[in-house]
């Protein structure tokens, strides 16, 4: 079996489910309550029909009255706590599955569209929660309930009321077979639109500028003429069952009110058995009709249940030790170490051992292409060795949990993305800390005097909502927000790619002194100042890994007048 369909069942939905259960089963409480507590009606009918009208009694029909009312009261009153309990298990239910997300996010490398994904796959079950979704799922259980207190009043309502389950129930399971392919489509179509909008808002600039609006807005509508295809096709197709549902249930009850007229006059039940039997047989069907009309939203939040689960089951399940371990020796072990891109079992660099010491700045040169960002994220523990390992102060750097390892690691990505905060919170990596620790960072990577000129300083809101900040700024506030916590190695990608040459060289002082002050530095880049304030070269040509002494490297070739050393790499 697929871990696809494992995931997909039943007991895999259980799994996922686990952080809810306590609201759940005080869920199935309330709704045992509130379900013998709807025969009240029914009951009371028959009373009234059997006992008040025959004996002419006003003292039977007013405590038969106030008995059915306190009854009713009780049944609103489980009737607001089943509801609320399952508002509690939706609740319950993200705090569980928020960190295995986020977990899954961490550990599965190329998995950033995938954590917007999940979360809204995890609000709309969260929705189902608590808007009710599941009542008619937990009701349906004590339809039979119903039906036996049918057989009970008589033989023949019994047998009425058993054919008219079947029947709705029949229209509802035509109804999962006829719609799963086409509301399968409509939700991955969605999906699709709902990414491709999100790839235009961070390009914005771009489509502006190159005039690229209408294109994509036509490509858009594309898309969601696609969508709308599948979903009203499949809108219709539920809304046909719905209707036919209740069509079946409102014949039934018909039905069951000439039924029990039929053995009224025949003096084989009372007067008050017509329409308790009605009452009853609607109380059965009930379920049965609201999933059958609530059979689309079910199937998507089931959908959206389902891959979650995939996902959270394809993250590791190993747990790091939760102990914080003390800042590692400065020396990175590259032993026998090959990588491929994601998903890929191809190596993009063959195997190759290096080692990095203290204070030591090593400049990563090659073509585009080759796997210099790669080797950088690997080296990071983002992304997964193809074969042998990373070691940072004799702890392999895959093997320690991610947020106790990232203290001693500083990464500067090629593009900087800031994230949705204050400039103080990306710098502190959002964290609680002290001014010293921040202006620290902010002062080693020459970003406190720009910072400064903020509005608002270091409480300036940037990021999705915030002030706009050039290119060349992120980069500072990426390298103040790296060198945060005194880190052991540093990661840079294209580090001087947005700076202009009097901040390159304030850069480069930069990471003289952060090199001095013992910290490894390895930066991937193209631009031979770096070089010449390196150490070493790491060359990458055609999958193999060459290391040189930097100078000598230099000497040995010819350098561009653009201080570019792309082709000679």
């Amino acid at each position: 079996m697929r871990k696809s369909e494992t995931t997909g069942s039943l007991a895999g939905r259980l799994a996922l489910l686990r952080a809810a259960r306590p609201a759940l089963y005080a869920t199935v409480v309330f709704s045992v309550v509130a379900n013998l507590l709807l025969l009240v009606s029914p009951i009371y009918m028959l009373q009234i029909y059997d006992r008040v009208i025959t004996s002419g009694s006003f003292d039977a029909l007013l405590w038969l009255t106030v008995i059915a009312v306190f009854l009713l009261a009780v049944y609103g009153a489980a009737e607001a706590g089943r509801r609320r309990s399952l508002a509690l298990a939706g609740s319950a239910l993200e705090t569980g599955l928020a960190p295995k997300i986020f977990s899954a996010f961490e550990r599965i490398p190329g998995s950033g569209l995938e954590l917007e994904r999940d979360l809204r796959r995890l609000r709309q079950v969260k929705a189902q929660f608590e808007h009710g979704g599941l009542l008619p799922w937990i009701d349906l259980p004590f339809a039979p309930l119903f039906i036996v207190v049918l057989f009970f009043i008589h033989p023949l309502l019994g047998a009425f009321g058993l054919v008219g389950a079947v029947l709705v129930l029949a229209v509802a399971l035509v109804a999962e077979l006829s719609t799963r392919q086409s509301n399968e489509i409509a939700s991955g179509l969605d999906g699709e639109v709902s990414d491709f909008v999100a790839g235009l808002s961070r390009q914005r600039s771009a489509l502006v500028a190159m005039g690229l609006v209408p294109s994509a807005f036509r490509k858009w509508a594309l898309k969601s003429a696609n969508v709308k295809t599948f979903s009203e096709a499949s809108g219709r197709a539920n809304n046909a069952f719905a209707a036919a549902a209740r069509a079946v249930r409102q014949s039934l009850q018909v039905g069951i009110l000439a039924a029990g007229a039929a053995l009224a006059l025949s003096q084989e039940v009372s007067l008050g058995a017509i329409v308790a039997g009605s009452i009853i047989l609607a109380r059965a069907l009930a379920p049965i009709d609201q999933i059958v009309g609530g059979w689309r939203q079910s199937a998507q939040a089931r959908r959206a249940l389902d891959q979650i689960g995939l996902r959270v089951t394809n993250a590791s399940d190993a747990q790091a030790s939760a102990t914080s371990l003390p800042r590692p020796e400065p020396i990175l072990k590259l032993d026998r170490l090959s990588i491929a891109a994601p998903g890929s079992d191809q190596p993009l660099l063959r195997p190759f051992s290096f080692e990095i010491s203290e204070g030591h700045i090593v400049a990563l040169l090659g073509p585009n292409g080759c796997g210099k960002t790669c080797l950088l994220q690997t080296l990071a523990g983002a992304w997964p060795t193809l074969d042998g390992q990373v070691v940072l102060g004799g702890r392999s750097v895959h093997d320690w949990e991610g947020a106790d390892r990232g203290r001693h690691v500083g990464y500067v990505p090629q593009e900087v993305e800031i994230f949705p905060g204050t400039v103080r919170e990306n710098i502190s990596r959002f964290t609680e800390c002290e001014d010293a620790d921040l202006f620290k960072a902010s002062m080693a990577a020459s970003a406190h005097e720009f910072i400064l000129s903020l509005p608002d300083g270091y409480e300036t809101v940037v990021g999705t909502g915030g002030r706009h900040l050039s290119a060349g700024q992120r980069q500072l506030i990426g390298l103040a927000r790296a060198l945060f916590g005194d880190p052991v190695v540093l990661l840079l990608d294209e580090p001087t790619a947005n700076l202009d040459s009097g901040a390159v060289t304030a850069f480069l002082k930069v990471i003289k002194q952060t090199s001095q002050a013992g910290v490894m530095v390895i930066a991937a880049t193209h631009d031979i100042r770096f070089v010449q304030a390196s150490n070493t070269s790491l060359v990458i040509k055609q999958g193999s890994v060459i290391a040189a002494d930097s100078q000598k490297y230099l000497a040995a070739i010819t350098p561009n007048s653009d201080s570019s050393i792309e082709k000679q790499a």
